[in-house]
């Protein structure tokens, strides 16, 4: 038995340093060039009730150091004052373009209805978006990602991290959404992308429309991300921007509860990945779980100690060193010396995130 756990730390080991090198490394040593870029480009944000966030937040993306853009905030059957406010902002700058949904007391469209009312409006073939709970890093954000489109590229990835605040939950909410970027990005750079999130993304117009949207997919409540990218994207059509000036960053939740409803929801288009991906990723899980699974076993047992010890320190040393420059990046270098942890966390907690939420969570 002792042989056979041994065989499989060997093998999980192994799998996860090809994972290292093949997919991790590229994030870690990717650079991008920016390009001055003179196309119009068309900000897409999608708001319910986020008149708070708007306030706080628009402005910075109004405020980009680009010649050539405008900002459609789609207002998604919003009852606070976010109506009231746009129409305000839109007096002083125009580049502020409106698309409202009245609440009707009975429809529900949900988030892919009012991103098609977004596209539509948009007098731009390049799309950027972005949520009204985000904000840019810096004035220089629209500029790095619109210079992904060179190329002749028409889908672009970024990444977005969240704000650190005190607590354990939003250091495992920090960890958990840069170890998901490095994964998506690298998998990219490697000529497989399978998703994007919505809080940084880029397309043509004319992608989206060639799919005809989301049509594929519009019954589900998720996925005008993930979907849509696993759907469109190919080797060669797709590009990354990950620099300190490409990022976004968002409010994170505070409480396990919200987390937990959140990461279930987003779970909820895996299974409509492409075959290929749905291997890749549970190949990586699977060797993760094993690979801790068995250490734990052989250090109960004082079996091979010294060789499951070598194994960590070097799995460990080498994520280290390959997630220094992505978590630099995304504000969570803060938490690089404690991979292991978070990672045996996320693991078990994945079985929660795939399965249904009891009442007292939902």
């Amino acid at each position: 038995m002792t042989e056979i756990v041994l065989y499989t730390l060997i093998i999980c080991f192994t799998i996860q340093i090809f994972y290292a090198f093949i997919f991790y490394a590229r994030v870690s040593f990717h650079k991008n060039q920016s390009i001055n870029q003179s196309f119009g480009v068309s900000i897409i944000i999608c708001s319910r009730n986020e008149e708070g966030n708007l306030k706080k937040f628009l402005p910075r993306i109004l405020k980009q150091n680009y010649e050539n853009f405008e900002v459609i905030v789609v207002n998604d059957r919003s009852w606070d004052g976010t109506i009231d406010y746009l129409r305000n902002l839109q007096k002083i700058n125009k580049r502020v373009k409106i698309v409202n949904i009245p609440d009707n007391g009975k429809d529900h469209f949900g988030k892919k209805f009012a991103i098609t009312l977004g596209v539509k409006a948009a007098k731009n073939d390049y799309l950027l978006f972005t949520d009204a709970d985000c904000y840019p890093i810096n004035e220089f954000w629209l500029k790095e990602m619109s210079s992904g489109f060179i190329n002749k590229k028409e889908l672009v990835l970024g990444a977005s991290g969240y704000l650190k605040e005190k607590g354990f939950l939003n250091k495992l909410i920090r960890f958990d959404t840069s170890q998901i970027a490095i994964n998506y990005l690298g998998f990219a750079k490697s000529k497989v992308p399978y998703m994007g999130i919505g809080r940084n993304l880029a397309y043509l117009k004319r992608t989206y429309e060639k799919v005809s949207g989301f049509k594929s997919h519009y019954h589900i409540e998720s996925g005008d991300d993930d979907l849509f990218i696993n759907q469109v994207s190919n080797s060669s059509n797709t590009e990354i921007i990950f620099n300190k000036n490409s990022i976004t960053l968002s409010v994170p939740k505070n409480n396990w509860k919200s987390w937990i409803r959140q990461k279930r929801r987003h779970h909820t288009t895996n299974s409509l990945y492409k075959t290929k991906h749905k291997i890749l990723l549970i190949i990586g899980y699977l060797s993760t779980f094993f690979y801790y699974l068995s250490i734990f076993f052989l250090i109960i047992n004082q079996k091979y100690i010294f060789l499951v010890l070598t194994f960590f320190m070097v799995r460990s040393m080498l994520l280290i060193g390959l997630y220094y420059k992505p978590f630099k990046i995304l504000l969570c270098k803060d938490l690089l010396f404690a991979i292991p942890i978070y990672e045996i966390i996320l693991l078990f907690c994945q079985p929660i995130f795939q399965f249904k939420l009891n009442n007292s969570l939902k």
